[in-house]
């Protein structure tokens, strides 16, 4: 990616740093009350996303197992392998996205609001023309793919084409969506999103209910009802940005020095995305090439355990991604390193507290779910938990990388190893390896990510290595050994699956490591920051 060069209208400088953002870095102090100010906002919004989180948590499962009950394993796993088939067409859209949250942060944390106006408007523009492009795309390529290629039984076929269909418009009218939801967590007003999860659960309950009296074929009623659902959506954040944010009320327009930037930037995301997409949505296709719509519903149930998984922490990730470009638009190395290592430690200490407890009691709580458990679906949950385990310390540093904008070895380097990852996917299930092992392999690779973007953080900025480190060493590998030894106790005492050793385990387990986390893993400082927040927030409710 070719360096950038400065832009007369206040844009980007050269190493990411334009006049403006340096001004804006000499007005913030190393500490007081700039970092305190910035901190609160980081936990008033986790607050808020949580509770968005346990919502939409609850709500989710409840749901999922209702639409399992009524569209049956089979059709619900034409479902997945039909919003998978969609969801590969977003190689483009996905580069398109973190593009467009990047710029947008980044011209929020310079402080120039004509750069931020025209940014706006020219991604606005730039997802007019894709959503369009992509539709045409979509249903050409996806309905050939569709009638070729997938194992679907014949009688289904045509519900599924219907399903197709709905998928492909619900995904360009996402893409409208974008800019939107990017403007929302760059201005880092979190309580838009928990106010729309309480809407979303009013409509997800309402869709459970309209499916069960549904007039027509329940697979193809579902897939429009999640179409109207995606429209609704559309209006209502475009609404409220326009209301909120003035940059959002410019019309759509093509900036062509932001064009040429973004351009770039999306040049050489697009091959990551690439990348993630043949890897994520390739293995719904080699799952159901191989073993046919069934083991797609396992995969599906897995899937849903690992989102509800990720949703628990994603609060924390999502209130602090913003701060992190913003700290290096301005900048503030020494605030970023500060961030990157406190968001990955809280992130990690979130997902031991939940991944535990789910991990050793998997078949109780699908069997509590879900009306029928599809076969593979306990040990697809567990493998998958363990790579959105990794997230936990990909996320943050993920985010430092996009904030530089200078990512071409990155993505070249994610490229080749998703892409050889799907590849000993194939040869895997080739020479006859069970399904499970499409998500071992998925790990093991997840953790070459990992050690890619350390790489890359090191030669970007001055990366606190020796403090990331450090963290590793002495807070994250005895956190897991402990939790880990805890786990065999319980196991060696009470190794038969039932409710009771489900409430026992969770018991014991956060007894033990609630306490080992606030003495070991916190220190004095951080200890206090969180003692402080909640202290906060109980004065507040009782205001």
């Amino acid at each position: 990616m070719p360096e950038e060069k400065t832009i007369n209208n206040g844009g980007i400088l050269k190493d990411g740093l334009n006049n403006s953002s340096r001004q804006v870095g000499d007005q913030l102090p190393p500490s007081g009350e700039g970092y305190q100010s910035n901190n609160r906002r980081i936990a008033k919004n986790t607050l808020l996303l949580y509770l968005r989180m346990i919502v939409v948590m609850l709500v989710t499962l409840y749901t999922s197992r209702l639409v399992l009950a009524i569209l049956g394993v089979e059709d619900y796993g034409i479902y997945q392998v039909v919003g998978g088939l969609v969801a590969m067409f977003t190689i483009l859209s996905g580069s398109l996205s973190v593009s467009t949250s990047r710029f947008l942060t980044y011209a929020l944390g310079t402080g120039n609001q004509e750069e931020l106006k025209k940014t706006f408007a020219t991604v606005r523009a730039l997802h007019i023309i894709l959503a369009i492009s992509m539709f045409v795309i979509c249903e050409v390529l996806a309905v050939w793919f569709l009638k070729t290629k997938l194992t679907i039984p014949p009688e289904r076929l045509f519900a599924a084409k219907c399903a197709l269909h709905c998928s492909i418009a619900s995904f360009s009218i996402s893409l409208l969506n974008v800019p939107y939801g990017a403007s929302v967590i760059s201005h880092e007003k979190m309580s838009a999103f928990a106010y729309m999860s309480i809407f979303d659960v009013f409509i997800k309950l309402l869709i459970v209910y309209l499916l069960y009296i549904s007039p027509i074929d329940q697979l193809i009623f579902y897939a429009i009802l999640g179409l109207g659902t995606g429209i609704l959506y559309q209006v209502i954040y475009v609404v409220y940005c326009v209301m909120k944010f003035p940059e959002c009320k410019s019309r759509p327009a093509l900036d062509r020095s932001i064009v040429k930037y973004i351009s770039a930037f999306v040049g050489w995301t697009f091959w990551g995305n690439a990348a993630v997409v043949a890897k994520d949505q390739g293995v719904v296709m080699l799952l159901n090439m191989f073993f046919g719509p069934i083991v797609n519903a396992a995969q599906g149930v897995a899937m849903q355990v690992s989102g509800v998984v990720t949703r628990f922490i994603s609060g924390f990730t999502t209130a602090v991604q913003p701060q992190i470009t913003k700290s290096y638009a301005s900048g503030d190395i020494k605030r970023l390193n500060d961030l990157l290592i406190k968001s990955t430690k809280f992130s990690f200490f979130l997902m031991v507290v939940l991944i535990f407890p789910i991990i050793n009691n998997t078949k109780v709580l699908l069997d509590m779910w879900l009306v029928e458990v599809p076969d593979h679906a306990v040990n697809f949950a567990n493998i998958i938990l363990v790579y959105t385990f990794i997230d936990c310390f990909t996320t943050p540093l993920y985010t430092a990388v996009l904030a530089t904008s200078k990512i071409r070895t990155y993505e070249i380097g994610l490229t080749i190893i998703y892409f050889t990852n799907i590849v000993c996917t194939y040869i895997a299930l080739k020479v006859g390896m069970p399904p499970e092992s499409v998500f071992v392999l998925a790990v093991i690779f997840k953790l070459l990510v990992l050690l890619l973007l350390g790489l890359q953080c090191c030669r970007l900025f001055k990366f606190d290595l020796k403090s990331y480190s450090q963290l590793i060493l002495i807070i994250v590998l005895p956190t897991l050994a402990f939790g880990c030894l805890v786990s065999m106790c319980y196991q060696l005492f009470y190794d038969n699956d039932s409710f009771w050793k489900l409430i026992g385990f969770t018991l014991l387990f956060e007894a033990l490591m609630l306490p080992f986390i606030w003495l070991y893993g916190f220190k004095e400082n951080e200890r206090r920051f969180v003692s402080d927040s909640i202290k906060g927030k109980l004065n507040l409710s009782r205001k």
